[in-house]
């Protein structure tokens, strides 16, 4: 037991060892994000001994958890761990009808290439996941075990370079040939455990796994083997038939290897080769249900390490090839007329005598090849059912699903002849005869979260062709929150389909929206291609349901029912565990502050990922259907609409009650006051900020309702769900394409006159706008395009159809513009070019100083001079009441363009530094009288936003002497504070002026910023505050050293202004180098606004003479034309997800330190230094992409795209808190929580296996009945129009 804790307690430290820096710092690694630091990679040079070996595979197993969980089954004679890694989606849990393969190793203990090849092919499966389609599919469909060596003792002892092996290395530490030791069919096996652990061990995870195909790789010898290869009477004609499928198998591997297609490898005579008792092949097939095949692939056992990357070449096809025979054949469920699958239930094909047994969820997979068969399922206790004829094609596994009669007395009495048998006409239309009623048999009870789980996933094994089951995200306490999505093609965004979704179990305590949406879920299932108008909304809709929004709540609301613990019931799990209404967690704003529960931050991310046209989450304790209280005229009338549509076709609103809510606006929770309110309510939410409209329906007074009254809220309710759902086809739709190319415009606007809500185009340019009967006017829009209206009238009974064909805007920049623009920029950025272009311009001739009013009567001037690109406002006050003028220069003020590039030009913060604000002033002068003169300046403010702040302290400028090169007089504000000291985050008592700029770097989303003092002649950047590490110091420096580099006296660094400037070499610092203080605005521009900023100290002297401003000017104008020409060099780009809309949460991670956030159309920009860069870009609910990027300093990088793709893998995102708890109080928890997740395991089994009630899950053999094509014919599509029809 010590040993056993020991080790524990050494594989915590381990785990947490590893997972600390991920806490600490920015991680590198999301959703197994492949980085070679993490594990080293691999150089194919020498082999693994055990701890080598046990010390990859548990790093492989951390990286890539989402995929791969490593376990031991069971421990060698020398006390080593027998490891077996799981590869496949969900590794932690057994998921119904997914055909389990394994490969096993070294079982000879000096057959050591095997080992070495298993241990790359795990390696290669983990990393290529994702990159290839043949492995993604494989690791996808497929439950992947390999046990890279069962005889590790052995292999300790083998010696390298060894061709024909030796016994002591062969054999286990107790002299034992494992693949001999395996019981054999004639006698029983002298051997006990004790003497061979490790054939035990495999015995047991043979029998317990059920395994469909399998293969053990040897050395030696070069080729193929199967069962009964060892001359026992085991050898028997019944074998004839499956040794075709056999050498089928063998084959496959053989005919894709390099040496094993010879005919003659010429391999020396195995000594050690013998026919002996058992044999590990023999077992998998009589007692394992597993087809294996032998696979000797190296004349020499343990080749010399320098072969290791030859074999492993000539060995990863035939290995990924073997894999995919796991599917072909005839796979399916044998259930119970109430839809439970049975255990152990068999299989028999007519003409082979070798049966194989269900697994313990009822799913089964029979190996065969292609041809007809009859085949029978039986189970002890039921009738067996037999199908003729059943056809199995080559690649790709049959459809067969069973449902076992239970017998009756009348049945029994029948002769065997006057029996039914299934005929050949049951393959396409399985399970008991159609009723004209609609089927529906799923028990009426409060589902626990383990059974709802184990009952989604059978729908989704059994249903394949039309659901589509995943994990929109996992709540607090790591519960997945599910979501089945039902239609033809699920997991597919076909053109023509609207989206439809569901949502339950908002409030943990509301039973009832969780109960109905199961039902739904079995109700679309079951009646698929037998009721017409089911068939109809499935095969026309995407119909998504999430059972479950809140399960931690539920659990703690269903325990305490169940318990009967006292207590306000409307309170106990009414909240999430962290005890907030989710319903009241939505963010108010797009960019609200509030904090968001994991479950509110799953359902967000969900919703903006798809094109919902209706949605409606399933409440209790009230009864009606409510919508949001503020509303337009329009989308009133269309809510109204959805409701009394609900209203007329439930059976239970016909007897009125008295918790009936209105029947109109928003209902308003009173009585529920404990749980914290962090934001607003779905239904506000959705409507503002999505293009769904949500309504909440509440079933029942009674938030619990008892389990005996659930169907009758059913079968009143059930059809109003399906008007709700038909409804999505009775608006207007249409296509928004561009008008030239005739393809779709992605993310495309269309608006409705008189209502503030948009809607937009998913990825074909198609868009869904419910409105109310009536006439309307469109407006559809789109960036670069000509906004084009239309007027519609709306019908009660049908779609309309509308569409746009836009014609690009003549006024935006099209892309030829685009590349004229960036060829204008690479010119100026040659040698001489942005020289020739400033000696070009006209002189402005303001320069002079100025007071505080005079100043702010230039600027005025300017702005009454230049209206079209100017705009002048405050940003605040000083303290003394003079305002802080900001001056705004675009080509276009009203609107920015995507991705427009900010840049900041900042002056005065000391007032005795009295040059910057004039520079800035003739800067924005000259900017000005040449726009419309000169191509290059026009073209840059066209494509800029410029913002010259030219005094950030103007009392302290009011202060100031002329002529004083050192006074301190007006360097601080007229409090007496330095305002560079004033800036931190969260300050209360900032200075005026301080929070005045604070503000607008917090909300600026500038690019770069620009500030001029006095006193010196160097460039710094950030950080001044002392021992500061800055993550993108190379970017920084190279900003600084361009505006170095552009003055003709600064770069030289040695002008003696001061001691420090004969030492700088370039005339750039780092700030804390120059001057240590904290509080700088150049540190709060980068830390908070992410806006890297140049300090450019301009003279030696703080307040020149009036005379040198001239020579500073012309010092200085290169450089900031220099400065403002960089902001159109940066990284730029766009972040949509596949159906072409932006991403607006997405984080850019360049080169792993400096992060960028895409603002809400998707786009983002960051400055960098000209190299190679690594970016890394995330955002909740898609999976991660990584991509290189080349910056030139001479060139322009056009904007790249980034395309994001759904993940679908159902996985949560740990939070890690580490506090003030011990190392001992984690260990204990995770040794917890391992036990309560396999005992969940077992739990959810006991209680498949224990149900055997009223579900109804008739079989399924074939994808497509006759009833299908019936409602969906030559003469329609799936997404015509959908119509009323009589019922």
């Amino acid at each position: 037991m010590s040993l056993l804790f020991a080790n524990h307690y050494k594989r915590a430290m381990h785990i947490l060892w590893l997972i600390l820096p991920h806490i600490l710092i920015v991680p590198h690694q999301i959703l197994g994000l492949r980085h070679t630091n993490k594990v080293n990679e691999e150089t194919y040079l020498r082999y693994y001994n055990y701890a080598a070996m046990t010390d990859r595979l548990q790093s492989f197993s951390l990286k890539y958890s989402q995929i791969c969980r490593l376990a031991s089954i069971g421990q060698s004679v020398e006390g080593r761990e027998l490891w077996v890694m799981r590869i496949t989606t969900n590794p932690s849990t057994d998921v119904p009808g997914k055909p389990r393969f394994k490969y096993v190793g070294n079982i000879h203990g000096d057959e050591a290439l095997s080992r070495q090849v298993l241990v790359y092919l795990i390696e290669y499966l983990l990393t290529q996941y994702g990159r290839d389609v043949r492995v993604t599919e494989l690791v996808n469909r497929t439950d992947i075990y390999i046990m890279a060596s069962m005889n590790p003792d052995g292999f300790e002892r083998a010696v390298e370079g060894e061709c024909t092996g030796s016994a002591e290395g062969r054999e286990n530490a107790k002299h034992y040939d494992l693949d001999k030791s395996f019981p054999d069919q004639d006698e029983p096996s002298s051997m006990t455990s004790d003497d061979t652990p490790e054939v035990t061990a495999v015995m047991r995870w043979i029998l317990e796994k059920k395994f469909v195909l399998s293969g053990s790789l040897h050395g030696g010898s070069v080729g193929a083997s199967f069962p009964f290869d060892d001359g026992s009477s085991s050898a028997r004609p019944g074998l004839t038939v499956d040794e075709d499928l056999f050498r089928h198998l063998a084959q496959t591997y053989t005919e894709n290897h390099p040496i094993m297609s010879l005919d003659n490898p010429d391999c020396p005579v195995d000594p050690n080769k013998s026919f002996g008792d058992g044999g590990m092949q023999n077992f998998n097939y009589l007692k394992g249900n597993c087809f294996e095949v032998a696979f000797k692939f190296s004349c020499c056992k343990y080749p010399p390490a320098s072969q290791l990357y030859t074999e492993w070449t000539n060995n990863k096809e035939t290995l990924l090839t073997y894999m995919q025979k796991a599917h072909i054949g005839v796979r399916g469920f044998i259930m119970t007329r109430s839809g439970f699958g049975l255990p152990d239930a068999t299989i028999s094909v007519s003409g082979i005598d070798h049966n194989i047994t269900s697994w313990m969820f009822g799913d089964y997979y029979r190996l065969l090849l292609p041809g007809r068969y009859d085949i029978t399922a039986s189970s002890p206790g039921y009738l067996s059912n037999t199908v003729k004829n059943v056809p199995v094609i080559e690649g790709k596994a049959t459809l067969l699903n069973f449902t076992l009669e239970e017998p009756v007395e009348e049945v029994l009495m029948l002769d065997h002849a006057e029996r039914r048998i299934v005929t050949k006409e049951d393959l396409s239309t399985p399970g008991p005869p159609t009723s004209k009623y609609p089927i529906q048999s799923l028990e009426f009870q409060h589902h626990s979260y383990d059974q709802m789980e184990m009952m989604l996933q059978l729908f989704s094994a059994v249903y394949p062709s039309i659901t589509y089951l995943n994990s929109a995200g996992r709540s607090v306490q790591g519960r997945n929150l599910y979501v089945m999505e039902i239609s033809t093609n699920p997991g597919v965004d076909p053109q023509g389909k609207p989206e439809v979704m569901f949502v339950g179990n908002l409030h943990g305590n509301e039973f009832i929206g969780r109960e109905i949406l199961l039902n739904l879920v079995e109700y679309l299932c079951r009646n698929y291609d037998k009721d017409p108008f089911v068939t109809r909304l499935v095969n026309s809709t995407r119909i998504h349901v999430m059972p479950s929004m809140n399960p931690d709540g539920y659990e703690i609301a269903l325990r305490a029912h169940k318990e009967r613990v006292s207590g306000d019931q409307s309170i106990i799990g009414h909240s999430n565990s962290h005890r907030v209404d989710l319903n009241a967690n939505f963010p108010e704003q797009s960019q609200s502050k509030n904090t968001v529960e994991a479950e509110t931050q799953a359902v967000i991310n969900w919703i903006k990922a798809h094109s919902f046209v209706l949605s409606a989450s399933i409440r209790g304790g009230f009864r009606g259907v409510v919508y949001p209280s503020s509303l337009d005229s329009v989308d009133e009338k269309i809510f109204k609409s959805v409701a009394e549509a609900f209203y007329m076709q439930s059976q239970a609103f016909q007897e009125p009650q008295a918790c009936d809510v209105s029947r109109t606006r928003e209902k308003k929770d009173t009585k529920h006051r404990r749980p914290v309110v962090t934001g607003t309510d779905m239904l506000t939410w959705a409507y503002q900020g999505t293009d769904t409209l949500a309504v909440s329906i509440g079933l029942s007074c009674e938030l619990l309702p008892p389990e005996d009254s659930l169907s009758e809220y059913w079968e009143k309710n059930h059809e109003a769900l399906l008007q709700f759902i038909q409804q999505v086809h009775m608006f207007v739709r249409g296509m928004v394409t561009d008008g030239h190319s005739g393809k779709g415009i992605a993310n495309a606007t269309v608006m409705v006159e008189g209502s503030s809500h948009q809607v937009h185009t998913s990825g074909t340019g198609q868009y869904w706008r419910p409105l109310a009967p009536g006439s309307y006017h469109l407006t559809a829009s789109a960036p670069d395009y000509t906004p084009m209206s239309a007027s519609v009238r709306v019908l009660k009974s049908r779609v309309e159809q509308v569409d746009f064909k836009l014609t690009r805007d003549a006024l935006q920049p099209s892309r030829v513009e685009q590349k004229d623009f960036e060829k204008l920029v690479e010119q100026l950025l040659v040698p001489g070019g942005l020289d020739r272009m400033v000696r070009s311009l006209l002189p402005a001739q303001t320069l002079e100083y100025r007071t505080y009013r005079e100043r702010s009567e230039f600027l005025r001037g300017l702005t009454l001079t230049f209206p079209r690109i100017t705009r002048l406002y405050s940003l605040g006050q000083s303290s003394e009441f003079r305002t802080i003028w900001a001056l705004e220069i675009a080509g276009n003020l009203k609107m920015s363009q995507p991705a427009e590039p900010k840049i900041r030009f900042v002056a005065g913060v000391h007032g005795n530094a009295a040059a910057g604000p004039e520079l800035l002033l003739e800067f924005a002068s000259v900017l000005c009288l040449n726009y419309g003169r000169n191509l290059a300046i026009t073209k840059l403010i066209d494509r800029s936003r410029i913002l010259i702040l030219p005094c950030v302290n103007p009392d302290g400028r009011e202060q100031a002497h002329e002529g004083l090169c050192s006074s301190s007089v007006g360097h601080t504000n007229a409090r007496g504070i330095d305002l560079d000291t004033d800036f931190f985050y969260g300050n209360k008592s900032a200075q005026p002026e301080t929070r005045s700029v604070m503000d607008l770097i917090y909300g600026g989303g500038f690019s770069l910023s620009i500030a001029l003092e006095g006193g010196s002649l160097l460039a710094t950047y950030p950080y001044d505050r002392p021992n500061q590490h800055e993550q993108n110091e190379e970017t920084l420096r190279y900003l600084a050293s361009l505006y170095a580099r552009s003055h003709p006296f600064m770069h030289l660094g040695n002008l003696k202004c001061t001691k420090k400037s004969e030492k700088i070499p370039g005339g750039i610092l780092k700030g804390a180098d120059f001057s240590s203080h904290t509080g700088s605005m150049k540190d709060f521009s980068l830390d908070v606004g992410v806006c890297p900023e140049i300090t450019v100290y301009t003279g030696c002297c703080l307040f020149p003479a009036e005379h040198q401003l001239f020579s500073m000017w012309m010092e200085n104008r290169m450089p900031l034309f220099r400065m403002l020409l960089e902001v159109h060099r940066s990284l730029s780009g766009f972040v949509r997800d596949s159906k072409g809309r932006p991403v607006s949460d997405a984080v850019v991670v360049v080169n792993g330190s400096v992060t960028v956030h895409a603002d809400s159309q998707g786009h983002f920009t960051t400055l960098v230094a000209p190299g190679t860069h690594q970016l890394q870009v995330q955002a909740h609910g898609y999976q991660q992409v990584l991509q290189q990027v080349n910056i030139s300093s001479d060139r322009v990088t056009s904007p790249i795209v980034i395309d994001f793709t759904a993940d679908r893998a159902p996985l949560g995102r740990a939070v890690f808190v580490i506090g003030t708890a011990s190392l001992m109080s984690i260990l204990i928890c995770a040794l917890l929580i391992w036990h309560l997740r396999s005992a969940k395991f077992r739990d959810g089994v006991r209680w498949l296996r224990s149900k055997r009630e009223d579900l109804r899950m008739e079989a399924m053999a074939s994808e497509k009945s006759p009833l299908r094509e019936e409602f969906l014919d030559e003469s329609e599509s799936e997404d015509d129009p959908f119509f009323v029809e009589a019922k």
